[in-house]
């Protein structure tokens, strides 16, 4: 299955899931959050993931952060990572894959979902400059993550794999910020 439609099919299998799970988390008593979205414990418990706290999640010896989001690691997410409103979701089954800037990437792109919303050339954009300014992101890094998605077909959520990667090509050499 081509990364596009993995990423389709994650999209949708978390939107059921997570309806599922809010309409579960809505009739208890203890509730999610006053948003009526589960809490990253809730996440966590409702998936068996583990909670990393923010700015504890070590990646190939780079501590990563997203502000005060935590992360959870899980392994039965059918893509590399994920965003979800206040935290990250990573697949560390996965992710253990893929070079060090790679996974690098996916957590800032995760990252910037947080930050930029749900477009995801912003999200792409705003992880390759973070890769850049932080210096964890080299020319060679980038043609990574230009291997590692090339592959991909475009879809309604995304362009196609050579077009991101010359569309993040840009954002990498451009001091506009995204």
């Amino acid at each position: 299955m081509g990364l596009e439609m993995s990423i389709f099919r994650r999209s949708q299998q978390i939107i059921f899931a997570m309806a599922g799970f809010l309409a579960a988390v809505a009739s208890h008593p203890a509730g999610a959050a006053s948003s009526g979205a589960p809490t990253v414990e809730q996440y966590a418990a409702h998936v068996g993931g583990q909670i990393v706290g923010a700015g504890q999640l070590v990646v190939d010896g780079t501590t990563m952060t997203c502000g005060r989001r935590p992360t959870v690691l899980d392994s039965t997410l059918d893509d590399y990572g994920a965003a979800y409103p206040g935290f990250l979701i990573i697949n560390p089954r996965l992710i253990a894959r893929v070079p060090k800037a790679v996974k690098l990437w996916i957590y800032s792109h995760e990252c910037g979902h947080q930050f930029r919303g749900p477009d995801e050339m912003k999200a792409d954009c705003f992880a390759v400059q973070r890769g850049r300014r932080q210096r964890w992101l080299t020319t060679d890094g980038l043609e990574q993550i230009c291997h590692f998605i090339r592959p991909a077909k475009g879809s309604t959520m995304h362009y196609s794999g050579p077009q991101r990667c010359q569309l993040m090509q840009q954002c990498y050499q451009s001091r506009r910020v995204y």
